[in-house]
């Protein structure tokens, strides 16, 4: 009989949605049937086959388990996954944490309130914990003893549109060197400094563009210390704001280089979706992205807008082709599914051996 894997996510807003879809199609090819269940109701466009159990408000965790445990805790699962901490929090203290349990840490800070390290002592000291990237797996390992990786992965296939007709939807004309950024506009991913290095460019390459990929805050491209906002905002020439646009990694073919200035990040969706694509990636040397990225990246010699531009600089030379093999290489190796089903086999035989 096939193992039985239940998996457990708050919500399915990017990127939730596709890793729900990628964790499916990986227990699919480790022999398992994964049953997916989402907290809240669906963002856009709901999973196929999964069950959303429409909590409004994630924080009613004694609803959640009275819910899951009706619904599920009659059944023997080989493997319980839970995404994120409110999935983790809605089973603990269930019949569900019977059976094995596993945490996926999405980001730092998962155990990281000294509420939760007690809460984990007192009634979860039987989850196994993981984590997306090995800086998490670390920092979690410090409090729980150890944590495994499980990285975000993406499918077989990744839809990539022509460069012209990508540039055509985002309202581009074919020539000028396009560089990209995408992501929400919000102070954490430190757009200001896409700003600013980009404004150093122009100082030698005055053609260069700028793309903004995402919604969210226009004041976050402040910059910090400045004392108003119309000071503090820089406004180069041959920048477009897209806004959000759904599946905008089919559009990346638009971009000779995407800058990513977030200094603190576990994973970096963004940044293993440009190296699918084949487009040299610049950003800070650390977290998850450099994990991501490896020797692949193109990292500035110091956080600061001037080396950001002389690493820009050193991606525009690249060896397109031989740099793209290289790419689909590393995706193959260490984000397909195939990795991912191979954690899931790995973590179903130490559930069966006792490990």
């Amino acid at each position: 009989m096939a193992p039985r894997i239940l998996q457990i996510c708050p919500h399915d807003s990017a990127p939730f949605g596709d890793l729900l879809e990628r964790y499916i199609e990986a227990a699919q090819r480790a022999g398992a049937q994964m049953t997916t269940v989402l907290l809240a109701p669906a963002y856009d466009q709901p999973l196929p086959e999964a069950d959303y159990l429409d909590a409004i408000d994630l924080s009613k965790t004694k609803a959640l388990r009275r819910t899951l445990v009706d619904r599920y805790g009659d059944d023997d699962w080989d493997l319980v996954i839970c995404h994120r901490y409110r999935a983790y929090w809605s089973v603990a203290r269930t019949a569900l944490s019977r059976c094995p349990c596993v945490v996926v840490a999405h980001e730092y800070g998962l155990l990281k309130r000294w509420q939760r390290r007690l809460a984990w002592r007192l009634f979860a000291r039987q989850f196994k914990f993981a984590a997306v990237a090995p800086d998490v797996a670390a920092e979690l390992a410090r409090v729980v003893g150890s944590a495994s990786v499980l990285p975000n992965v993406l499918p077989d296939q990744v839809s990539l549109l022509p460069k012209d007709e990508a540039l055509h939807h985002l309202g581009l004309s074919p020539g000028p060197f396009t560089i990209g950024v995408v992501g929400r506009l919000h102070y954490k991913k430190r757009p200001y400094l896409a700003l600013q290095a980009f404004a150093e460019l122009q100082k030698k390459v005055p053609e260069a563009r700028l793309v903004f990929i995402g919604d969210g805050d226009r004041s976050s491209l402040q910059v910090p210390g400045r004392s108003s906002f119309k000071d503090a905002v820089l406004e180069p020439n041959h920048v477009t704001y897209a806004g959000r646009i759904a599946n905008a990694a089919q559009l990346f073919s638009a971009f000779d280089v995407i800058l990513h200035p977030a200094q603190v990040e576990a994973f970096g969706m963004v940044v293993l979706e440009a190296m699918a694509a084949g487009v040299p990636v610049v950003t800070p040397k650390q977290g998850g992205a450099a994990y991501v990225l490896g020797e692949l990246g193109f990292y500035p010699a110091k956080d600061t807008p001037a080396e950001l531009a002389l690493a820009i600089e050193q991606a525009m030379q690249v060896d397109s082709m031989g740099y793209t093999r290289r790419c689909h290489a590393r995706v193959q190796q260490c984000f397909s599914v195939d990795v991912l089903a191979r954690g899931l086999e790995h973590l179903l035989e130490a559930q069966i051996s006792g490990g």
